[in-house]
């Protein structure tokens, strides 16, 4: 793997670089939930160019929680009951966050679910380079997960028989934002191992749980919705996880699509609604 990190290029919109060489940028955190002792060396061994927040207590780092985590790394010192609440969290405010634990051969916890674990003492450069795997690995099922999304919402705008509800200027803004997604993710590819991308591949079904856990999903109702798909029945109440989600998501104004089946209601009231 390369030592450095993919990276924006220089200046403000990347203009005088051509599309096929604009790097992808990466903007997220890692958060540390530790003591003294691992924060500063943490500190000093990841890269300047990714954001470092240091937390000694739980409640502290539960609260600076948001979608812009990409790795949280935590310290076995905590309790088992502690951790596994700290890494719902994580993963239900930051789906693609990858969480590594940080032990010691005495405090090694097999009932947390982790991405990674490093048991002390760790290689300064060993770590760093596992960490800045696990930064990019997150960045890359982010864009990946950006990239289906926006490919299905462009299909079902093309397949649209109303063509004067379709807004050519935002059907051409979702096709740059594809093109550029794919073109990330082909860097994001040649960047990562072949071990990193299949821990990818495997990790949904270790961390799903704990998504379904730590949402609440929105109520259907509340945007004029049925409480389940009229096509197949999927409950439209329950958070499914992160590929599922609530059940629907929104492809246009008024117009929903089931996240189960991929049937579309489209129409301005529940009554009104139809199944295409």
């Amino acid at each position: 793997m390369r030592d450095d990190l993919p990276s924006p290029p220089e200046g403000d919109d990347g203009a005088s670089v051509s599309a096929d060489r604009q790097r992808p940028p990466l903007r997220a955190n890692v958060h540390v939930l530790a003591g003294p002792n691992w924060c500063s060396k943490i500190r000093t061994v990841v890269p300047d160019e990714i954001t470092v927040r240091t937390f000694t207590d739980a409640d502290s780092f539960d609260v600076a929680l948001t979608a812009n985590v990409a790795v949280a790394l935590l310290s076995c010192a905590e309790s088992t009951n502690r951790l596994q609440a700290t890494v719902r969290r994580t993963v239900a405010a930051s789906p693609h966050a990858h969480v590594g634990l940080l032990a010691t051969d005495e405090t090694r916890d097999a009932d947390v679910p982790r991405d990674v674990e490093f048991v002390a003492p760790v290689d300064r450069e060993a770590f760093a380079e596992r960490v800045k795997r696990l930064y990019v690995r997150a960045h890359y099922a982010a864009t990946l997960d950006r990239y289906y999304r926006v490919s299905v919402t462009i299909r079902n705008l093309e397949l649209r028989t109303d063509e004067a509800a379709v807004d050519d200027a935002e059907l051409d803004r979702l096709r740059a934002v594809r093109d550029r997604s794919r073109r990330y993710l082909r860097q994001f590819r040649a960047y990562l191992d072949a071990e990193s991308l299949a821990a990818l591949k495997n990790r949904g079904d270790r961390l799903e749980a704990l998504v379904a856990d730590g949402r609440t999903p929105p109520d259907p109702a509340a945007r004029g919705l049925p409480e389940s798909c009229p096509a197949c029945s999927f409950d439209w109440t329950t958070w499914h996880g992160r590929g599922l989600g609530a059940g629907y998501r929104k492809l246009g104004s008024d117009t929903w699509q089931c996240t189960n089946c991929g049937e579309t209601l489209a129409g301005a009231t529940p009554s009104g609604y139809r199944v295409n």
